[in-house]
């Protein structure tokens, strides 16, 4: 008799326990909207967890393009304590990746300036940030001009280590994309293990997984184009 109460309380315990560390991640994350994208950003990472924005062709396919490219990563003026990370990236083997990247928002000065906020920005390998990263906005960006509009879910796991002069910015040890178009309810799903050795022949093909693989990598659920998760509140364009 003992023995089966004793059981129930660890399990009782084991749930509370689950659900305070899922409360405590919840309030680490803070959401920040900015123009054209939607930051789900972990203070005490200082890094985003989930980057969300809508991307269609009139936002970079335009005759006058309005993006300075003199323009350098930034703290978010909406979240400034914990988003002044220029220094934490200084002389390290990372670079400062954008999660959305600053050419689709080419047709709007202060969307272009805001993609440069470090609410947008991972550390991430130079190899991975020049190749396959940069592949895969090109293809969201020739997917928004097939399709006229695509949805995009970009997000990191895990820590393998820290940076930072004067901040703890964790480098993430995996990263993700989701691509939804609306109109053939279709994901397009990659995944990158963020300290991969780089490898030139490598493609996206390579990467490209189901989208049950990143549900339960990221801790995630997607139906109809929009995620769901713990600290994720429930608007129309999340």
């Amino acid at each position: 008799m003992h023995k089966v109460i004793l059981k129930r309380t660890s399990k009782l315990l084991f749930v509370l326990l689950t659900a305070l560390s899922f409360s405590s991640y919840a309030q680490d994350i803070v959401k920040v909207r900015n123009q054209n994208f939607t930051s789900y950003f972990s203070k005490s990472q200082h890094i985003p967890v989930l980057v969300v924005y809508s991307l269609t062709p009139d936002m970079f396919n335009c005759t006058k393009l309005k993006g300075d490219n003199s323009i350098k990563l930034a703290a978010d003026p909406q979240l400034p304590d914990v988003t002044d990370l220029t220094n934490d990236y200084r002389n390290t083997l990372f670079e400062g990746a954008h999660m959305m990247a600053p050419n689709e928002n080419n047709c709007d000065k202060d969307a272009y300036q805001e993609s440069h906020y470090f609410t947008n920005i991972m550390p991430m390998p130079t190899n991975l940030h020049k190749s396959l990263w940069e592949k895969l906005h090109q293809k969201e960006m020739l997917k928004a001009k097939k399709f006229k509009k695509v949805k995009v879910f970009s997000g990191t796991v895990g820590r393998n280590w820290v940076i930072g002069y004067q901040n703890n910015v964790v480098v993430p040890e995996w990263c993700w994309k989701v691509i939804y178009i609306p109109s053939t309810d279709e994901y397009l799903c990659y995944q990158f293990h963020n300290i991969e050795p780089f490898n030139s022949k490598d493609n996206l093909a390579n990467h490209k997984v189901d989208i049950n693989t990143i549900e339960s990598l990221a801790g995630v659920r997607f139906v109809n184009g929009v995620v769901s998760a713990s600290y994720v509140t429930a608007t129309p364009n999340n």
